[in-house]
């Protein structure tokens, strides 16, 4: 006789599953002590069941003495069609405080092609308003966002997301060859942020840094406004602010996750 369902249950995977069910409903994760005491199960049985969720991927580790946080299987089996909204609308709070604060447009864009995919656009409360739109492509070469994007690559990587030389100009700052470009993302590889200067659009500068994350995104968020207001002292007061938003979106599991959903989006060792 086939044994009910019911009736079939695994000490180990029931722990397990509520294991990953408390670790889900905490913000900042837990040490192996909160755990034990938390769910009334010793603690070498708690770090056994730790060990094999982390080696699935399904459990993280940080920080010492360690704490236990969900891992990105468990996020990824949530449906990408949800997950690739949720990259925008997470990132949507920590853009609207940034555009609020600088009084410039706030972008986030992914590499998609030979074009940059604006995920999110917010603008600032005054009437300032530009190309870019959620959802909208512009090109990588002569843009904020793309040469930062850009420079985090190796020069075969980088082969993939240009067009053929020259490239085309904008203004009479825009780069057309590709050493001229190269020798441009060796500098922001250097300092750590990249500037558009009227290098796309006539009278509209940009400053961009990259996301750090350890999830292998190539993801970076920019401010733009008049080039009278994104001069050497604008960039100045919005580099910290730019740098203290990209921390915030790198260090928020979910968004980092959610990105993996976003097609054209450059994943290092992987093209979604």
């Amino acid at each position: 006789m086939e044994q009910r369902a019911t009736s079939y249950r695994s000490q180990g995977l029931v722990r397990a599953l509520r294991l990953l069910r408390h670790l889900g409903g905490l913000d900042d994760g837990a040490t192996l002590s909160d755990l034990s005491a938390a769910l009334d199960i010793p603690k070498s049985t708690v770090l056994r069941l730790l060990v094999v969720l982390e080696e699935e991927d399904f459990v993280a580790r940080t920080g010492e003495p360690p704490r236990y946080r969900v891992g990105d299987a468990v996020l990824e089996l949530a449906d990408s069609s949800v997950r690739s909204a949720d990259a925008a609308e997470l990132a949507a709070p920590v853009l609207r405080l940034l555009a609020d604060r600088t009084g410039l447009t706030a972008n986030l864009g992914v590499l998609a092609g030979t074009s940059v995919l604006h995920l999110r656009v917010e603008e600032p409360d005054r009437p300032l308003r530009f190309r870019s739109s959620s959802g909208s492509l512009d090109h990588t070469w002569c843009t904020g966002l793309g040469k930062m994007l850009l420079a985090g690559l190796t020069a075969e990587q980088r082969d993939q997301h240009l067009p053929e030389e020259p490239f085309p100009a904008f203004t009479p700052a825009t780069l057309t060859t590709r050493a001229a470009l190269d020798a441009e993302l060796d500098r922001i590889g250097e300092r750590g942020h990249s500037v558009d200067d009227e290098e796309r659009d006539r009278g509209v500068a940009c400053v961009a840094v990259a996301v750090p994350n350890d999830a292998g995104a190539h993801v970076a968020i920019s401010v733009a406004g008049p080039s009278g207001e994104v001069d050497d002292e604008g960039r100045a007061r919005a580099l910290p602010l730019l740098r203290e938003a990209a921390a915030e979106l790198g260090a928020n599991r979910r968004f980092l996750t959610a990105l993996r959903a976003v097609r054209g989006a450059y994943l290092t060792g992987d093209h979604a």
